[in-house]
């Protein structure tokens, strides 16, 4: 008998039009306006298209430092009720392709260089069946350190997209879903790759590998 399978996505601007790192934090700013300067956040967003991925993660999340982690799980879960009744904040034909995936059988797994706190209520809300994510130190005190304790980024993805098929066997069927180059070594890990978007460098290398293309639907949903 055929092992289930497995469907992993990125979420990000994946199988959400937003980025939730910025999305959320700019709603928990409105609760937590002293946690980031002005200036700061000015900073931050030049530093989001001048930074490596991995570095600018290093740097987002060093700014969590001191803040409680169940007060920010609480606004996450407020986020999500918030922005996912926006227009679009879903795409829908990713979405559809996760229910289709689930309809037949296999599990769905949700890997992002994001963190709990806007993650773990899309999760639930899509009935995952795993969430592979940056995780954060915590303090005795019960607030976050800033410093990032596991990462989820560009080989991170290969290494648990190889670690949850092993324990489904090597016979089971395997389908990755992302929209950026940090997702390819996902992609090229699962026997089923779709790259989902427009992003120019990655529709070369779908059309180079003759990978399915899912475009986007929707515009991108405005960022609050």
């Amino acid at each position: 008998m055929t092992a289930p399978g497995a469907a992993f996505f990125d979420v990000d601007e994946t199988l959400v039009s937003v980025r939730t790192l910025e999305s959320f934090l700019l709603f928990y700013l409105k609760r937590v306006p002293e946690m980031v300067s002005p200036a700061r956040l000015r900073e931050l967003a030049e530093l989001v298209v001048t930074l490596e991925r991995s570095e600018f993660n290093r740097v987002y999340y060093g700014i969590w430092a001191g803040q409680p982690v169940e007060q920010v799980l609480a606004a996450g879960r407020d986020w999500y009720v918030e922005t996912s009744a926006q227009p679009g904040f879903y795409r829908p034909n990713v979405l559809a392709k996760l229910r289709e995936h689930q309809a037949a059988g296999a599990r769905v797994v949700l890997v992002s260089g994001s963190f709990p706190p806007p993650l773990a209520p899309i999760a639930a809300a899509v009935a995952a069946d795993a969430v592979y994510c940056t995780e954060l130190e915590v303090g005795a005190d019960g607030r976050y350190t800033g410093v990032i304790s596991a990462a989820m980024i560009g080989d991170d993805k290969r290494t648990v997209v190889d670690a949850y098929l092993a324990g489904l066997g090597q016979a089971a069927p395997s389908w990755g879903y992302g929209d950026h180059s940090s997702d390819l070594p996902l992609l090229e890990r699962v026997s089923s790759p779709v790259v989902v978007g427009s992003d120019p460098a990655m529709l070369e290398l779908a059309g180079e590998r003759g990978w399915p293309v899912l475009p986007i639907e929707q515009p991108l949903a405005p960022r609050a």
